[in-house]
């Protein structure tokens, strides 16, 4: 059939646009969401959802980037020219994806994304902190009574790795004896206030709060530093650093990995009581904790006031961030028995009473010569 000239040009043009609405092509990937023609993954871990299919999603913190190999946003002709690749009729096989594996190249992806978005970290658009580390510090707790000596050895070898940052030691009611003790030896102190359990019923609209409170330690920079500070790194007590560890305050790929959204903390391991853990304390995070511990007697949650009599501060944040739970390189730190490993820049003890001389693993003779050196 023979149409007009303009008739067929008007026929032709209606054919190649699109059905979608313009703002529909134009729009934008989140970065919280999967992009365009990125598979979904089923769960932790990069598994594709078939195996003929090529991935392109980043794992490291179950978020999705799609972004060119040059570092650039595809134009809207290019995705444009995916769509059309997508429907090729020849049977070869597109290319797959790189897939990025660094905290700094994801930190530069999420400032480019959205350079005043949460998941940024810290934007270059707000004021920079000051240079003094006043926003930043490392912080401990007392545990035991026996923690004066270590808590005073962890503070030498602060100093003698040349630290630019302070040591603040959290105590509670329980454990002030010990922080006036360290208090008089130059080391700085900080009360917090206690957090345990608390069971709320309607004959005690108060609460009946779980008295031991020495499980809950590891909450307190949670719960106890919230938007005092803009990035802490807690320290065992009982942990010695060997050579200057700041780069866990002061890198710009662990500040951006922290955002409180996607990563919670950082730390050498999600075991019982981490050596190192590295954190932003804010509100949400603390009324995050403080609801959780909170017990509304009725039939339906019972049993969570049970759980929590057999938990401790550890299994609360294994049940709350696991999924925003980042790890440091394995050695970095070392714990316990065992040879410790030359790059190795903290270590801890496998014991509360490392002055002890039977102890003779590389971690107790290392820390009784970090002692001899400040008597």
């Amino acid at each position: 059939m023979d149409l007009p000239d303009d008739l067929a040009s008007a026929v032709r043009k209606s054919w190649s646009e699109s059905t979608q609405p313009l703002s529909v092509l134009q729009g934008t990937d989140s970065p919280i969401s999967t992009p365009r023609g990125t598979p979904k993954s089923s769960g932790r871990g990069s598994i594709p959802t078939s195996m003929d299919e090529p991935t392109v999603d980043y794992q490291l913190l179950k978020h999705h980037y799609a972004i060119s190999d040059d570092g650039r946003r595809p134009s809207m002709q290019e995705d444009l020219m995916d769509v059309l690749q997508e429907m090729e009729f020849s049977n070869e096989q597109r290319p797959q994806a790189m897939r990025r594996g660094s905290i700094e190249e994801v930190s530069k992806i999420r400032q480019w994304l959205n350079p005043r978005s949460s998941f940024s970290g810290v934007s270059k658009n707000e004021p920079s902190a000051e240079s003094t580390g006043a926003t930043k510090c490392w912080v401990t707790m007392i545990e035991t009574q026996n923690d004066f000596l270590p808590i005073l050895v962890l503070n030498y070898s602060l100093k003698k790795s040349s630290s630019r940052y302070k040591l603040i030691v959290l105590y509670t009611e329980q454990s002030a004896t010990v922080a006036s003790r360290l208090q008089d030896h130059g080391v700085e102190i900080l009360r917090v206030s206690d957090i345990a359990p608390i069971l709320v019923s309607s004959e005690n609209l108060m609460g009946t709060a779980d008295s031991q409170l020495s499980r809950w330690t590891m909450l307190f920079p949670f719960v106890s530093l919230a938007n005092d500070y803009e990035l802490v790194c807690y320290l065992s007590p009982r942990a010695l650093v060997l050579s200057n560890i700041d780069e866990l305050l002061e890198s710009d790929a662990v500040a951006a990995e922290i955002d409180n959204e996607t990563c919670v903390l950082l730390s050498n391991h999600m075991g019982t009581r981490p050596t190192i853990m590295v954190l932003r304390p804010n509100k949400e995070i603390d009324a995050c904790i403080r609801e959780y511990m909170t017990v509304y007697l009725n039939a339906q949650n019972n049993g969570k006031w049970a759980k929590l009599q057999a938990a401790d501060g550890s299994s609360v944040l294994r049940e709350l961030f696991e999924d925003s739970w980042g790890l440091v390189a394995t050695d970095f730190c070392h714990s316990g028995p065992g040879h410790v490993q030359p790059n190795a820049k903290i270590v801890e003890c496998n014991t509360t009473q490392p002055w002890d001389c039977s102890y003779n693993d590389e971690a107790s003779l290392l820390w009784r010569r970090a002692w001899s050196e400040l008597t």
